[in-house]
């Protein structure tokens, strides 16, 4: 259980942020992302974060609103629904996983609040979403299909136990190739801030 508001947030680029802390009751790092464009703003898997965090993360945006990759990572999004009146976002099947029903769901390829495209990536966990902007040379915001830890050498596929179909999560992760993007951030692991790309196209074995 996490029962603390982060108060750190780090801007790894212009309008975009992450936080994380340590999860006792998986035994692991969570990692949560926020971005912001002159109107709006989004947090994607979030933790909750103290409301100066919070104001550093949201600043001017007119509005607000929680984006879930998947069926797994609820995590703070209740506080953020419950306290805060922030629509909670996730895909169509990502929602039955969830304790407390997204006020809207997406598919692939929709685009989203603060101009996010959804891109769906299949196989890893329930409605396993990465989220896409050009911004800022173009950023991809990964839920679990991708993790970038230490304990796996770094930029790693999410091991195949915790996958529905590991097969099909690498196949559908090639879709992040059509995109141009140098940074990703993750739920489990620290932002890349420059040739993601180049680097998730090695790991497919496209380099």
């Amino acid at each position: 259980m996490i029962n603390k508001h982060i108060a750190e947030v780090q801007k790894f680029a212009p309008g975009a942020f992450y936080w994380e802390t340590f999860s006792v009751e998986i035994e692991t790092d969570l990692s949560c992302a926020g971005l912001r464009d002159e109107e709006e703003a989004v947090l994607i898997d979030p933790v909750s974060l103290t409301m100066n965090a919070l104001n550093t993360v949201v600043g001017r945006a007119d509005r607000a609103a929680v984006l879930l990759t998947n069926g797994n990572h609820e995590r703070g999004s209740s506080w953020y629904h419950t306290r805060l009146h922030l629509e909670v976002w996730a895909h169509r099947d990502a929602a039955p996983e969830l304790n407390q029903k997204p006020v809207r769901t997406f598919g692939d390829g929709d685009v989203l609040t603060a101009g996010l495209r959804a891109i769906h990536i299949p196989g890893a966990a329930a409605g396993e979403t990465a989220f896409y902007t050009p911004k800022n040379g173009g950023i991809v915001f990964m839920g679990d299909a991708l993790v970038n830890m230490e304990a796996l050498g770094g930029l790693a596929f999410l091991p195949d136990k915790y996958c529905k179909d590991p097969q099909q999560s690498r196949q559908s992760l090639r879709k992040l190739l059509d995109l141009d993007f140098a940074m990703m951030t993750f739920a489990h692991g620290k932002p890349i801030v420059e040739n993601a790309k180049a680097r998730v196209a090695k790991l497919l074995g496209e380099a």
